[in-house]
């Protein structure tokens, strides 16, 4: 230990601790404790998403809709589709003609 033994020192030996109370090592004990962190999304993150759905809602009343299938002389509604190799022989067939 020391030894040149200091004045201040001895006096600060010599004087008794007093024991905290207990509501305060209670206090103590409660603002040293971790609080839950809460989970926050980004803002830049939330404004990006806003933008997204904006945009998207948007286009979605500002796009027009599908032109209606003309009336006269097109296909039908009623006809069958026709079978992929149906429509190769049909494209075929309309090739050679050409």
């Amino acid at each position: 230990m020391n030894m040149n033994p200091d004045p201040f020192e001895n006096a600060l030996n010599a004087l008794q601790r007093r024991t905290l109370p207990a509501e305060w090592r209670e206090e103590m004990l409660r603002a040293a404790a971790p609080k839950p962190r809460v989970v926050r999304t980004p803002r830049w993150l939330l404004a990006g998403w806003g933008l997204a759905w904006a945009a998207t809602v948007v286009m979605y009343f500002t796009t027009p809709s599908e032109p209606a299938a003309p009336q006269g002389g097109g296909m039908s509604d009623s006809a069958p589709p026709l079978l992929w190799e149906q429509r190769a022989a049909a494209i075929e067939a309309l090739l050679a003609a050409n």
